[in-house]
């Protein structure tokens, strides 16, 4: 569990349900298909995973701007498994260098014919490691000041949006606003821009469903042009978590198995396709989401749990490590990050 959740365990919930319905929409049948539900749950699970990574990374850079400590824990994170994932699919199960290299380069949300069953995932790998790196440029040029950039920015990338008809792409120019929307929540959460003072406790639990409304229904295909504003509703949906999680510290959402679902969400997602891939998808429709289904569950949850605790964590354990060891470099202001920094510098 990192620093930022155990600031916001009530995030843990939301990271809990992202991931739950990315599985759905990828592994089971919703229906009536009309509704197009399976298309509804990946595009929800979606934004709410950026918008929190958006949030967090966001976060973290406001408290922490030294740039080497933050792509060193990023990049220890993404990388070890992401990297183990393609060697396993893409020279022993499938033998396709090409698309190797391409998704490990994390540029095939535009090399889109190397996309395929078993990396095709990889898109929302790569949208956020364009933010990882365009967040760390912006740190060395501006520091902490120019993460404000991310509220144009996010309106911005939302025009390039309707401008091209994209209800949901997979090009980072197209589809970056979901994270950005979530960095916007954090540059003026860490402000103490909050609502709790003027609101009664009693009134969250009612926004909450308001704002789980508004960012179900910016999810629906049939929703048309309220597609574009999924990224603002799914912001709105954090902003008031965050807020009903600080007056309901004992919240479902912050509840130990979800916390747990939470913790092995980046396995769960790189793993879950090889576990449906091939015959473990073919068969009757009885056969295969009644015996084979809950099978690719349990083979997931099993190898995302292993792969948490007894490879990634080696090597993000190596890499704080390494960050402790080193000299005590400054951060991009100049100076070492206070204590509670604020966007003002």
């Amino acid at each position: 569990m990192t620093r930022s959740h155990e600031k916001f365990p009530v995030l843990d919930g939301l990271r809990a349900i992202s991931i739950l319905l990315v599985l759905a929409c990828h592994l089971l049948p919703l229906g009536p298909h009309k509704l197009r539900l399976n298309e509804m749950a990946g595009a929800m699970g979606m934004s709410l995973f950026f918008a929190l990574s958006g949030f967090l990374i966001t976060s973290g850079l406001i408290r922490n701007p030294n740039i080497q400590e933050f792509l060193m824990k990023r990049l220890s994170r993404i990388l070890p498994l992401a990297y183990a994932y393609t060697l396993v699919v893409f020279l022993l199960l499938s033998f396709d260098p090409k698309s190797l290299l391409w998704t490990n380069l994390f540029l095939v949300n535009y090399l889109t014919q190397y996309l395929n069953d078993w990396n095709a995932h990889f898109w929302s790998l790569c949208v956020e490691m364009h933010f990882y790196l365009a967040a760390a440029i912006v740190m060395m040029i501006a520091g902490r000041r120019g993460l404000w950039i991310v509220w144009p920015a996010c309106l911005g990338i939302t025009l390039l949006r309707v401008n091209a008809g994209a209800y949901l792409a997979i090009e980072t120019h197209l589809r970056v606003d979901e994270i950005l929307s979530g960095a916007c929540v954090a540059t003026i959460y860490n402000r103490r821009l909050t609502f709790n003072s003027c609101l009664s406790s009693r009134v969250f639990p009612a926004l909450m469903i308001v704002a789980a409304l508004l960012w179900t229904i910016s999810a629906w295909p049939s929703a048309a042009a309220l597609q574009y504003f999924r990224p603002y509703m799914t912001a709105l949906l954090l902003l008031v978590s965050l807020h009903y999680g600080a007056t309901r510290p004992d919240t479902l959402l912050a509840s130990r198995p979800l916390r747990y679902i939470a913790t092995i969400s980046y396995a769960l997602y790189v793993i879950h396709p090889a576990t449906a891939h091939g015959w473990m998808s073919e068969g009757s429709i009885m056969t295969k989401y009644m015996l084979k289904r809950p099978i690719s569950f349990a083979l997931t949850f099993i190898i995302a749990h292993l792969s948490t605790f007894f490879w990634e964590s080696r090597w993000q354990s190596a890499a704080r490590h390494w960050l402790r060891r080193r000299p005590q470099i400054k951060s991009a202001e100049g100076i070492v990050a206070p204590s509670n920094p604020s966007l003002s510098g």
